[in-house]
């Protein structure tokens, strides 16, 4: 018995040890708690307002450094949005500092100043690139349509295999954009290769057969070439050029070197006056009339004046530019 009670004492101290114990570490453990509590609460703030001061940098005042780029990798700073989809701002970034570097490199290495844009109108071009490409994306992933590691690679090796090789194909990307080969793979490549496979289909479904095209300008051909035909309502009735449609399909003046060289060999070889049959160039087929050529010294033609009716498939360039239209466009970059 005296065992049993010995027992139940030392039970019974134990536990009042240990409630003792317990109320006193409880009120160090609040403690402990509400540093960390408070801590955390100071460090998330902090983190904010720098995640905060770091993006007013880039938006108000174009931030590009190496610095910004890797701290955008981590944090999604959007550059555009695209129908309510994020273009991220790594992006915007990665690829402003390769345009930059590029034209920088061929002011450098060249003579040929003309032509070489400033920094607002590289933005432009970029944020024109970045927003068509978003339009392709969106509508490839609609269709199911992708682009695989192995038309990748295929793409890429037969880049490698140009006459300059591959050695000097990493050189220039290194050179001219900062790249390495990984890098122009995914920025160019893969979405060069998007492009086109969406090209393609839309073609399919809505472009018309050389077939096709072929006998509607022989069609055309037919009513230009009849006696007293005004050719020039004709352009602006049937011409898919649009920028030359609303003046009857008039070209204007033209040296020799400035128009597709196709094109170029069927206009000096004409008679002043004469319709030619349909001639087939990069832009599609052509309905040509000679209207007049001023000659050199020597009695040779050097330049021309022309109009053309065109037809053509599936305008990609013009499909692109309707999807914008028809979409909400928010951009944060300047």
């Amino acid at each position: 018995m005296a065992q049993f009670w010995g027992n139940q004492m030392l039970r019974f101290g134990g536990n009042t040890f240990l409630i003792i114990l317990s109320s006193r570490l409880n009120p160090m453990r609040k403690n402990h708690n509400s540093k960390k509590i408070k801590y955390t609460a100071w460090f998330l703030g902090a983190l904010v307002v720098a995640i905060f001061l770091f993006g007013f940098g880039i938006y108000t005042y174009q931030w590009q450094s190496k610095g910004a780029y890797y701290i955008a990798r981590v944090v999604p700073y959007p550059a555009l949005l695209v129908d309510w989809e994020f273009v991220p701002l790594y992006r915007y970034l990665n690829d402003l500092s390769a345009l930059t570097s590029y034209w920088d490199f061929q002011r450098d290495n060249t003579r040929v100043l003309l032509g070489i844009p400033d920094e607002k109108e590289i933005r432009e071009r970029l944020v024109h690139k970045l927003i068509t490409e978003q339009v392709v994306a969106m509508w490839a992933r609609k269709h199911g349509i992708t682009v695989s590691d192995q038309e990748l690679y295929v793409e890429w090796n037969r880049l490698k295999e140009a006459p300059e090789g591959e050695k000097e194909i990493s050189q220039f990307l290194d050179s001219a954009y900062g790249w390495t080969d990984s890098q122009y793979i995914q920025r160019v490549l893969a979405p060069f290769l998007l492009q086109q496979k969406v090209k393609n289909a839309l073609i399919q479904e809505f472009g018309k057969s050389d077939e096709d095209l072929e006998q509607e300008t022989l069609s055309l051909y037919v009513l230009a070439s009849e006696d007293g035909a005004d050719f020039s309502k004709l352009a602006k009735e049937y011409s898919y050029d649009s920028s030359t449609s609303s003046r009857g399909g008039d070209l204007g003046y033209f040296g020799r070197g400035t128009l597709d060289p196709v094109l170029e060999q069927a206009i000096f070889s004409m008679n002043i006056g004469e319709v030619s049959k349909p001639v087939k160039s990069s832009f599609g087929y052509h309905i040509l009339k000679l209207d007049d050529l001023l000659y050199d010294d020597s009695g040779v033609a050097v330049q021309a004046r022309a109009k053309h009716i065109l037809v053509r498939g599936f305008d990609f360039e013009e499909w692109i530019e309707e999807q914008k239209r028809g979409l909400s466009v928010f951009r944060l970059v300047r």
